[in-house]
């Protein structure tokens, strides 16, 4: 049976500078493992059609997809960090990895969407230096290295004035209108302010995280009219053909691999 893993990374994740504690560090490592396995990666879009059935399995034997989450300006652009240094984005990494091995690279990267959020949260989350843009978004889209999909409105932020609950969680996006406010929204933005051909077809849960009616009730009977394809938690297993499509697995670095050897146990399955 076919089995696909999808790898998942967050570029302020940056507290040092070693692979465990600094994902830039992981994802620069991490494909050239990739690519010592002879393992291709591919994009969200293939692993969907395959799913679908509108690829064969020999489009998806041995391959990899790769997302990062959140959408700071350190997907993108290389930014000086004030305790350690220069950090090479995500994008350039992959740039960089495509120029010197000739290996296809994509990822898709879920942006949390509304501009005020994003405001608060660099503020609160980083260190006010307004790392969280969405200029990049358009230039990432039209690379073909770096995909645009939705991470929520404002990922119900605990730091957030309108967040309600006491802790941080999508649990209790539990009614239509929050649904809407959140997904629905968020679609609506990235649709009109990425041009092109462009359409957010992929939806990451901010945390993981979900309620019963957004998992069971609102994706499944509203998701295909917003223009989704598919949602993605961050439980830990491979994608095959038997996965929920409003419930895909993706691995997260630095929680569900720390290392070399157990990226190497989850991309062969051991």
């Amino acid at each position: 049976m076919i089995r696909v893993p999808i790898l998942t990374y967050h570029a302020n994740n940056i507290n040092g500078m070693a692979y465990n504690n600094n994902d830039h560090i992981a994802l620069a490592n991490d494909l050239a493992t990739i690519h010592e396995l002879g393992i291709k990666i591919i994009t969200l879009d293939q692993l969907l059609a395959w799913h679908a059935g509108q690829l064969p399995d020999a489009a998806v034997e041995h391959s990899v997809v790769l997302t990062c989450d959140d959408g700071t300006d350190f997907d993108f652009h290389d930014i000086v960090h004030p305790d350690f240094g220069v950090q090479i984005s995500f994008f350039n990494t992959l740039k960089h990895h495509q120029k010197n091995t000739g290996a296809a690279v994509h990822m898709t990267n879920f942006v949390i969407v509304s501009p005020a959020a994003r405001v608060v949260l660099d503020e609160k989350c980083l260190v006010g230096k307004g790392w969280w843009q969405d200029d990049w978004w358009q230039l990432a889209q039209d690379s073909g290295l770096m995909a645009i999909a939705n991470h929520s409105w404002d990922h119900n932020h605990g730091v957030l004035e309108n967040n309600n609950v006491d802790d941080d969680s999508f649990r209790c996006i539990n009614d239509k209108n929050s649904c809407d406010i959140q997904i629905r929204q968020a679609q609506t933005y990235l649709n009109q302010h990425i041009k092109g051909s462009y359409q957010s077809n992929y939806f990451a849960y901010p945390y993981g995280n979900f309620s019963d009616y957004l998992r069971f009730e609102y994706l499944p009977e509203y998701g295909h009219e917003i223009g989704l394809k598919a949602a993605f938690t961050t439980a830990a297993d491979h994608v095959d053909k038997d996965s929920d499509v409003w419930a895909m697995p993706r691995f997260v670095a630095n929680n569900d691999w720390k290392n070399k050897h157990q990226l190497k146990s989850i991309l062969l399955q051991d």
